[in-house]
């Protein structure tokens, strides 16, 4: 242990912005974590994976709610955190439980789970329904295909109530200084229109239900992915609502 924590102060210092983000799924619950490492071959390396596995059996049996919780975690009778420290002295690398959320599972509800590029982002995307769908595959696909999106898209927030406030003072701000500097007068209550119809166009690229979704040979009317969980995916699978409740997505060093 002693050792262990000698090499982690020793590098931690060094930018660890490689590793892997791990996606787990439970009949109750989905969860993410990220461990971390300096150089990409050590993603690969045998006690790294192994280190990975422990933790993610520690997931799926254990109820974990933080990093804490995980590397205090104790799988078959081995800490993770006194595995983790045996790892550190033996790569000799800056090696650390970066993040860890979960999703607890909502009555009629399913997951979908993408793992971009071997780890670099992984999302968890949860999906509430109201019947009975006619085909349980093509619920989990569609619960993928918008974890897909997020992947790619990288929205911040849900929907518009879960914009963090700072975020949308920061857009104004952006927005009125674009206005002033085109140079045109403009009156008080027009720059505030102005302003606002900025704002609301930034937050259809940032809001994951308002944005349109991307997989156009299913989407040619070019919904958002509120509107086409609705109008399409709902009504295919005979169900009255399909709506994106929850999600995650965890993006490798950031």
């Amino acid at each position: 242990m002693q050792e262990g924590a000698a090499v982690a102060a020793k590098r931690a210092d060094k930018a660890a912005k490689e590793g892997r983000v791990y996606l787990i799924e439970t009949a109750d619950k989905a969860a993410a974590f990220e461990l971390t490492c300096e150089t990409e071959p050590v993603s690969n390396n045998d006690d790294f994976v192994a280190l990975a596995a422990l933790a993610t059996k520690a997931v799926e049996t254990q109820a974990i709610s933080s990093v804490e919780d995980l590397k205090n975690a104790v799988v078959d009778g081995v800490k993770i955190n006194d595995r983790l420290q045996d790892v550190l002295v033996k790569i000799q690398e800056n090696i650390d439980f970066r993040k860890f959320a979960e999703v607890k599972k909502v009555p009629n509800s399913v997951f979908g789970l993408y793992s971009h590029m071997k780890g670099k982002i992984g999302v968890i995307t949860e999906l509430a329904f109201e019947g009975t769908a006619s085909d349980e595959a093509a619920l989990k696909q569609a619960a993928k295909d918008i974890a897909m999106q997020a992947a790619a898209f990288a929205p911040v927030a849900l929907n518009d109530a879960a914009v963090p406030a700072e975020t949308i003072e920061k857009e104004k701000e952006i927005a009125k200084a674009q206005i002033e500097a085109s140079g045109k007068q403009t009156k008080p209550e027009f720059m505030q229109r102005q302003i606002d119809g900025r704002v609301a166009k930034v937050l259809k690229e940032i809001v994951l239900e308002d944005q349109e979704f991307f997989m156009t040979e299913k989407n040619p009317k070019k919904l958002s992915v509120k509107d086409y969980l609705q109008e399409v995916v709902a009504k295919q699978l005979g169900l009255t609502s399909l709506k994106v409740v929850n999600f995650i997505r965890f993006e490798r060093g950031n």
